[in-house]
């Protein structure tokens, strides 16, 4: 007996795409970058984007938008960088009821130490494997899915 599939392949066919991509993504940075670290990735992400900040330091709200995880999940990484001593929480010089999460120099060095790794890693896997055109139609392209998934979330 042929049971009819519950699923279209040609529905499931990109996003099945975009999660292997991520998957294979996560995978690389890890064997390649991630791994040589004493940090795990969240808090490496949370560095990375701190080092990308506006003077080097966002709130844990902003932080909890770009990497997209809970406010309990952020704040646990953020502990754990404090206890480290790679970041600081500061009063937010626009808000002082609010805080910002800041680099310290040992997290400056963790940064510094980690970026080569990383972009070796990156430049391997997208640009000596995409074109710059093929790039920015890629970045895009993710931008526009990205866009629809938070108008459904806010909808």
């Amino acid at each position: 007996m042929d049971l009819a599939r519950s699923f279209d392949p040609a529905i499931l066919r990109p996003s099945g795409a975009l999660l292997s991509t991520h998957l294979a993504l996560s995978a690389a940075i890890e064997d390649g970058a991630s791994r040589h670290s004493p940090y795990d990735a969240t808090v490496l992400d949370l560095l990375v984007r701190l080092d990308l900040a506006p003077g080097r330091r966002l709130r844990a709200v902003e932080l909890c938008r770009q990497l997209r995880l809970s406010p309990s999940h952020i704040s646990r990484s953020i502990d754990k960088a404090v206890t480290a001593g790679l970041v600081e929480r500061r009063p937010d010089p626009d808000d002082r009821r609010a805080k910002v999460v800041t680099l310290t120099t040992a997290g400056e060095a963790v940064v510094a130490d980690f970026a080569p790794r990383l972009e070796a890693v990156l430049t391997k896997v997208i640009h000596e494997t995409l074109s710059d055109s093929e790039i920015d139609t890629l970045v895009e392209l993710v931008g526009r899915i990205e866009a629809a998934c938070e108008g459904l979330r806010n909808g």
